[in-house]
């Protein structure tokens, strides 16, 4: 054999050598590329499940199994108080004699949730989806919460006109609402402090559910949306 032909069938087999390390290359990449797909897809099929199963819970279940629904998106049943003064308004949502209340440090925690829409800086952020409420699955959870817990009222200011001035005249009881809350599930900064038996004082509230003011309705006793809210 002739020294060009030894030339050209080497030449032949390098040149197929590096065909082979590039295929193989590209194979890899493209393998890494499939897995990426897939992983991808799964997650995103993932958050479409667990958005369309987000649970519908009472405050006493949520209660009952704090590690559980943390840093969880859930719906949650329940009588809505209202904490009113002259500067501040806050939004609880309560349930009486639950089985399993919230004890930390031998300090047993009120059955309450408390509902935040505002917005601050570090805070975990609320669920934005606008969900469609099945009103015979909040009924139903409604029906446990009403087994144990009445409405009751609250006391909120009120004023009356003075003149040019608008003066606080006193307290007034307003009845308090049943009430459903898409929101996330948080605790409390001051949940792990040891504070003893007596509590950390405050509003004694262990959880807060972080809503968007569009996910909080005010509900009939059949489950249904009242109408300012649908």
């Amino acid at each position: 054999m002739g020294f060009s032909a030894i030339m050209g069938d080497s030449l032949q087999n390098e040149i197929l050598h590096m065909y082979r390390i590039v295929l193989a290359c590209w194979m890899k990449s493209a393998t890494r590329w499939v897995i990426a797909i897939i992983v991808v897809g799964s997650m995103a099929s993932g958050q479409q499940q667990t958005h369309a199963q987000v649970k519908v819970l009472t405050v006493c279940e949520v209660l009952a199994e704090v590690n559980r629904y943390a840093d969880s998106a859930v719906i949650v049943v329940g009588r809505m108080e209202r904490s009113v003064s002259l500067i501040d308004r806050y939004q609880f949502l309560s349930e009486d004699k639950c089985e399993h209340p919230v004890i930390t440090h031998g300090h047993v925690w009120s059955n309450k949730i408390q509902v935040w829409t505002g917005s601050e800086k570090g805070m975990p952020k609320p669920p934005r989806a606008k969900l469609q409420l099945e009103p015979s699955t909040v009924a139903a959870k409604l029906g446990a919460v009403r087994q144990t817990t009445k409405l009751g009222t609250h006391e909120e200011p009120y004023f009356k006109k003075d003149g040019n001035s608008i003066v606080y005249a006193g307290q007034k009881l307003r009845p308090n609402e049943w009430a459903v809350v898409y929101g996330r599930i948080a605790r409390m900064p001051r949940l792990s402090e040891d504070c003893g038996a007596e509590g950390c004082g405050g509003d004694n509230v262990p959880l807060m559910l972080i809503a968007e003011p569009y996910n909080v309705h005010r509900i009939a006793e059949d489950g249904r949306l009242l109408a300012e809210h649908q």
